[in-house]
């Protein structure tokens, strides 16, 4: 059968690829032809089973399972969609049925272990300095020894001699420790001639004990968790370094790319809750393994563990129903951070190591948004600065010393590829920056790791929007401006209008990659999402303020051009001096809650200082939404400082 000419897309997920069938290929042939190999022991042949994937639509138009599958993969795996990459194809005698019904949609979800390409998974931060005090110590005594003229108990006789090692330790009412390690002291002490090493938290909990002085091996692990992507960092307890990075992608963007989803998912049957938790925790735990190895660190020489993510990240985490937080008044089951054992968590860290988890602020606003607070000082600054977090899900913070407030929008997912027809994550081959030359509008551009383009990601759609601006391919109101609609680079069909940016014979799909008027229209909701946002924050705190600077933070914040943030309307008309990109700014706060357990109560503090605001009940909200659907904005007044719009047409 003839695929060239059927349209048949298929979805790679979380990886945001999408391909044109043209040829009766494997799906395992089919990623390697893209230059994009997955991992499998044999090659291909079929003989490992290592190539599972997970088809979430269209999975009735495969092939029917090998019996190379069946012996891989049960029958409740097979019904779900489960597949070998190496055996699966699509049955052209399926779509030949159909003809002139509408052509099925195929998504192919790629779970973590499967993938081998390296994303531009955002794992830095700007780094503000942080006073070190960790909340685990360790100490090596070597304790006295019983006699029957002393014959003091042995936990008694431990804390005696800690005592006499940190004088400091004497100010605290009483040093517990936990019962589990009451049992392993006795043989702990005789067998090593009662030379150990003890792990104190919080100056008042002995959390293990170990064998001669491993004073050196102390460590945490801090950990972001984002919708699309978590990052975890290795640090030494001992002199706050970080020791190792690893990140990767969300296993439950399998289950729905945004956490709407995933909580309507566990509100239609409450097992999925135990699905997505424990696939939260695989990952994790993954990282851990990842990070020690390359460390040579024993995992039980990690102590405590910071954890940051968006409530229902937090509460998905901790095995905590979400379902409240997608209804109205969207409400949170806990506000307040928490410590849980490492063992009820099932994180492969010390046995009676501690999980940390920041607070979040409200149903839609995390402990990621706190751990943005933490690290920025925002709290601190003299300026009126606001701090956005673009990822998945948007935030707003504006703040000083004075002045504290938050909200959410509801940005969409746009900005991270989804949603946008040649749309895809920062991954290799997403068209990343471009320039359009306006006399011929012919697209200069690059791409991620300089791999043929694939499609655009969040920052390239903001260069190519921004450009098309400049030269007048779109007007003010975000339509396509009628003089050019002959041009060769716009198509028109019946129902979109459409701009190449990448033609055909320069992608590797074999098709254009464009830019549509819909595309257009989800930026324009996008950015129109923040900065009504931001002046319904502003109007909400009832004084005549201005933002007198910005932070940028997240992936998409991180890698943008932020003079075509600017130039599009997503954030305020200010000197581009002041506009600062400060990375993973959640991450940067997770390790901070590690080095200095103080933040933790600063943490706690400032949650009676911000103001929560819920931007889309304000009375202005349609207005001011409305306004901001305009390039930069229905009234230029607010960006004076953008002479070039002058020239370009409103409607």
């Amino acid at each position: 059968m003839d695929l060239k000419n059927k349209n048949i897309i298929i979805d790679f997920e979380p990886i945001s690829r999408r391909v044109l069938l043209t040829s009766d290929l494997s799906v395992y042939e089919l990623l390697s032809e893209l230059s994009f190999p997955i991992r499998s022991i044999c090659g291909g042949a079929g003989t490992c089973g290592k190539c599972r994937l997970l088809v979430q639509k269209g999975k009735d138009y495969l092939t029917t399972p090998t019996n190379t599958e069946k012996k891989f993969l049960d029958q409740d795996e097979l019904e779900e969609g489960w597949r070998l990459a190496c055996q699966s194809r699509i049955d052209t005698r399926k779509l030949q049925i159909l003809e002139k019904l509408t052509i099925p949609q195929f998504r192919i979800f790629l779970p973590n272990e499967l993938i081998l390409e390296d994303f531009n998974i955002l794992t830095t931060g700007i780094d503000k300095e942080v006073n070190f005090n960790p909340m685990v110590k360790k100490y090596y005594i070597e304790v006295d020894k019983p006699s029957l003229i002393d014959p003091q108990a042995d936990f008694e006789r431990i804390i005696t001699k800690l005592l006499s090692v940190d004088k400091d330790l004497k100010k605290v009412i009483q040093i517990n420790i936990d019962f589990n390690l009451l049992n392993d002291i006795p043989k702990l002490l005789r067998e090593n001639d009662h030379k150990i090493t003890v792990v104190l938290w919080n100056n008042n909990s002995i959390i293990a004990c170990e064998p001669g002085n491993t004073v050196n091996d102390n460590y945490g692990i801090a950990f972001d968790i984002g919708t699309t992507t978590v990052v975890g960092y290795l640090i030494n307890l001992n002199n706050g370094k970080i020791y190792a990075l690893d990140s990767c992608l969300n296993s439950q963007t399998a289950y729905g790319e945004d956490v709407i989803t995933r909580i309507t998912l566990i509100k239609n049957e409450k097992q999925n809750l135990n699905v997505l938790n424990s696939s939260i925790i695989a990952d994790i735990n993954k990282i851990l393994s990842k990070v020690c190895v390359n460390t040579n660190v024993d995992p039980s020489r990690i102590y405590e563990a910071s954890i940051v993510g968006n409530s229902v990240m937090h509460h998905i985490f901790l095995g905590i129903d979400p379902v409240n937080i997608g209804l109205s008044p969207f409400v949170p089951v806990v506000q307040k951070g928490l410590n849980v054992k490492a063992e009820k968590l099932n994180i492969n860290i010390s046995k009676n190591g501690n999980v940390y988890t920041a607070p979040v602020i409200s149903g839609f606003v995390g402990a990621d948004t706190v751990g943005v607070i933490l690290s920025s000082r925002i709290f601190e600054e003299r300026e009126l600065t606001l701090a956005i977090d673009i990822g998945t899900n948007g935030e707003i913070i504006i703040g000083n010393r004075k002045i504290l407030a938050v909200g959410s929008c509801a940005a969409g997912s746009a900005l991270e590829g989804a949603h946008i027809s040649n749309g895809m994550r920062a991954a290799a081959g997403a068209i990343d920056t471009l320039k359009i030359i306006p006399e011929t509008f012919e697209v200069a551009f690059s791409t991620i790791k300089h791999r043929k383009p694939l499609g655009i990601c969040g920052s390239g759609l903001i260069d190519a929007v921004s450009e098309m601006l400049r030269t007048n391919i779109l007007t003010r109101s975000g339509n396509f401006n009628k003089e050019f609609i002959n041009h060769e680079r716009i198509n028109k069909t019946d129902k979109n209008m459409e701009f190449i940016i990448a033609k055909k014979d320069e992608t590797s799909l074999g098709k254009p990659i464009t830019i549509t008027q819909n595309d257009i229209r989800q930026v324009q909701m996008a950015k129109a999402a923040f900065y009504s946002g931001m002046r319904l924050i502003i109007k909400h705190l009832g004084e005549k303020l201005e933002i007198e600077q910005v932070f940028l933070a997240g992936a998409f914040g991180n890698y943008i051009n932020k003079r075509n943030a600017k130039f599009v309307g997503m954030i305020p008309d200010i000197p581009d001096n002041k506009i600062y990109q400060i990375g993973n700014a959640a991450g940067v706060g997770a390790q901070h809650c590690l080095l200095n357990k103080n933040l933790r109560d600063k943490a706690k503090s400032l949650l009676k200082k911000i103001q929560y605001i819920e931007i889309a009940v304000k009375k202005d909200f349609q207005k001011e939404y409305a306004e901001a659907m305009y390039f930069p904005h229905l009234n230029l007044e607010l960006f004076s400082s953008l002479k070039e719009y002058e020239k370009i047409p409103k409607r």
